[in-house]
């Protein structure tokens, strides 16, 4: 069975990782979505693929991990569409459940933890993924093995379909 995933959303036509990208995605009847997930400063899973806001946010510096939250929505994360679609803000991933969590969307978290370990990132993920309830639609996936046993960790006990793949 084949499966078409939209990576980072319609990030072929839209900034890359924001809401429209998703939005854009969810309407073109994708069956998931691959997005990046990243801890800001203040403890916050933002949604970006840079370890820093500057490929992607125009005229703006910085890591993602030294930025709280307040200061990343004061970016536009427009990159190539500077101009084009309004303003697109940095998401969390909180914003980004709001989103999917009534739609029949399967969603592929990368975390970012291959070089900044994002110390309790890997909680915060599963506790939101429980609070949504979104066990049964979510692929957890990262560059960091050791990334990926702390989530098998956190989520043993429920239906996941990366956890039933690694007890394979």
């Amino acid at each position: 069975m084949s499966k078409v995933f939209a990576h980072r959303g319609f990030s072929g036509r839209y900034p890359e990782n924001t809401m429209l990208s998703f939005q854009k995605a969810a309407e073109l009847g994708v069956d998931g979505i691959e997005l990046d997930v990243h801890l800001t400063k203040d403890g916050e899973l933002a949604v970006i693929h840079d370890e820093s806001v500057n490929r992607t946010c125009p005229g703006a510096a910085g890591k993602i991990k030294d930025l709280t939250l307040a200061e990343l929505r004061q970016l536009d994360a427009s990159y190539l569409y500077t101009g084009q679609f309004g303003v697109n803000r940095i998401p969390t991933l909180r914003e980004y459940f709001d989103f999917v969590k009534d739609l029949p969307l399967v969603t592929n978290i990368e975390l970012k933890t291959n070089i900044y370990a994002y110390e309790g990132i890997e909680q915060k993920t599963a506790a939101l993924i429980r609070a949504y309830r979104l066990e049964d639609r979510v692929i957890i996936s990262s560059f960091n093995h050791y990334s990926v046993l702390r989530m098998f960790e956190r989520l043993e006990n429920v239906n996941c379909p990366v956890m039933e793949s690694v007890n394979a």
